[in-house]
């Protein structure tokens, strides 16, 4: 609707004559103002593993202690008789079934039909994506999938060392013997190499990393996600001692563009970047090797096409979009979670 008085806009018995015979400027595109980009739910997408039917969809045989022992030998080459030690074990998960219904009403149809500048339908099948990709990636970061068996597994979970996930994938991790299948769980405030409460800096995450590689037996992590208000306090450091070279002989002038900052950060050659949906005060090292989305090969992002919806007692017809899928690692120990990072740039919260 015009806003009368606005502008040359009048008010009054002039307004209502102008709104009758005037045609009004209509933008045709619709402009989505509620949602967050995700780089991690994207780099999970696109290295995501297909996951078939079965009771447990995900079955991973881990290893958790040497299955034989070596020792030195003398002249003789006598050696003591080997042990038979029980090592293996699976880890199994199951897929998380996310729907999402789409109404198609009669009113609606017949109204469209023609006379259509935004399609509501297309409107609401684009926000379909849009609804997954935002709880995707919420619960990325999250566990919920160790104490809600409707729910996927996450970060939260799969890099916890039994502090709160005692159990991950159906194995104690606390039981005796399966140590291994701890994570790296720390708080910033009190783990070695690690930044207390001032933030990170350049030098407290690469002593973080060194740490993180040490601990997954010399493996480093493939990247770190940190919440903007974060990593923007660790590009603060980087920014202090930024330094931008030119070449012999260019002349700068108002239009010469000089790009100064980050998007993303590399320190001890592990990229480090910021995600909306990451924790405020949480960091997460990731190793791609390890850690997964598995997407089911039967639904994926699968839409059921529109049924009608006669039988209930009205006109109109719904479909549903169906996913089933996971994020899991199979060596938890590869990743690490830290809490309590303090003294952010700003709060960022999705």
């Amino acid at each position: 609707m015009p806003l009368p008085g606005q502008g040359v806009v009048p008010t009054g018995n002039l307004y209502l004559e102008l709104t009758s015979v005037t045609r009004r400027a209509f933008v045709p595109v619709l402009f989505v103002q509620i949602y967050y980009a995700t780089p991690t739910l994207f780099y999970l997408l696109g290295g995501a593993e297909k996951a078939a039917g079965g009771v447990n969809q995900i079955t991973i045989p881990i290893q958790g202690q040497s299955m034989v022992q070596g020792q030195f030998t003398g002249p003789a080459g006598g050696f003591n008789q080997p042990q038979i030690i029980p090592a293996l074990q699976n880890a199994q998960f199951s897929l998380a079934y996310w729907v999402v219904p789409v109404p198609l009403y009669f009113g609606e149809r017949i109204l469209q039909a023609t006379d259509t500048v935004i399609s509501t339908l297309k409107a609401r099948m684009n926000d379909v994506w849009n609804v997954t990709v935002q709880n995707f990636a919420t619960l990325a970061f999250q566990g919920v999938g160790s104490t809600n068996p409707l729910f996927p597994n996450g970060f939260a979970d799969g890099f916890d060392n039994g502090t709160n996930y005692q159990t991950y994938g159906g194995i104690n991790r606390l039981a005796p013997g399966n140590t291994s299948w701890q994570g790296q769980y720390y708080t910033a405030a009190t783990g070695a190499g690690l930044p207390g409460t001032a933030g990170y800096t350049r030098a407290t995450m690469s002593n973080a990393i060194i740490q993180f590689t040490f601990k997954a037996g010399g493996e480093p992590p493939s990247l770190v996600v940190m919440n903007p208000g974060d990593f923007a306090t660790l590009n603060t450091d980087f920014i202090g001692t930024e330094q931008i070279f030119g070449r012999p002989g260019p002349e700068y002038n108002m239009a010469t563009p000089v790009r100064s900052s980050f998007p993303n950060l590399n320190v001890a050659g592990v990229p480090i970047y910021a995600d909306s949906f990451c924790p405020a005060g949480q960091i997460f090292a990731v190793n791609s090797k390890y850690t997964k989305m598995y997407i089911d090969e039967d639904a994926a992002f699968d839409f059921s096409g529109f049924y009608p919806l006669i039988p209930l007692g009205q006109i109109g017809q719904q479909g549903v979009m169906v996913t089933g899928y996971n994020v899991i690692t199979a060596k938890c120990v590869a990743n690490a979670t830290v809490v309590g990072v303090a003294n952010a740039a700003f709060t960022a919260s999705v």
